[in-house]
């Protein structure tokens, strides 16, 4: 039963991890010192991935936080279609078509994945009688073995460059990494987030 339990408790704590998402930082930012007054607006969001379900969340993520700090901005995918790999003239045709000033573009940097083994456990386990305080001293006990686990965690690095439409000029760049992202909405939220808690720290975002 303890055995049984034991394995109900680890199994509790992974879906406890998993059900928080995974583990996202801004690794590293930069901003143009010489474009100081620079703020960020009529943002078309490009986002570069050849899985086109990928690309939307990602792109629609960003527009509806924008949208809800106050600031307009619009999906490359609802401008032009979906784009797995765009290029200038593409990019030229959506800033056009959406009337964009600033252009967003991120995509991933490279994504790795390491394996972990965790070592096999034993741990001794009554068997037969168990009384009270007085009665146990004759138990026999059995080895109970719990085998090695393996587990792999993947890191996926992005990189975002946000540019002004104006003078071509890169303006603010950052690279981010997620820890087991799964895809989902929550995972691009918390990431975006992150990205765009930087943008507003070096100030080319109210």
């Amino acid at each position: 039963m303890k055995h049984v339990l034991c394995i109900l408790f680890i199994l509790g704590c992974c879906l406890s991890l998993s059900a928080c998402g995974p583990k996202a930082k801004v690794t590293y930012s930069w901003v143009d010192p010489e474009l100081k007054q620079y703020q960020a607006k009529d943002i078309l969001v490009i986002g570069v991935s050849r899985k086109e379900a990928s690309l939307k969340l990602w792109e629609n993520v960003f527009v509806d936080r924008f949208t809800n700090g106050g600031v307009h901005a619009m999906a490359n995918h609802k401008v032009v279609g979906p784009v797995p790999d765009p290029d200038r003239k593409s990019v030229e045709t959506a800033i056009q078509k959406a009337g964009a000033a600033s252009v967003l573009i991120s995509h991933v940097v490279d994504s790795s994945s390491t394996t972990y083994t965790h070592p096999g456990t034993i741990h001794y386990e009554p068997r037969g009688f168990y009384g009270g305080m007085y009665g146990h001293y004759g138990s026999i006990y059995q080895a109970v073995y719990t085998p090695p686990v393996d587990s792999t965690r993947t890191v996926v690095r992005l990189e975002s460059n946000l540019y002004d439409v104006a003078t071509a000029k890169l303006v603010w760049s950052a690279q981010s990494e997620a820890l087991d992202p799964k895809l989902l909405r929550t995972d691009f939220d918390r990431i975006v987030g992150l990205l765009m808690a930087d943008m507003k720290k070096k100030g080319v975002l109210h």
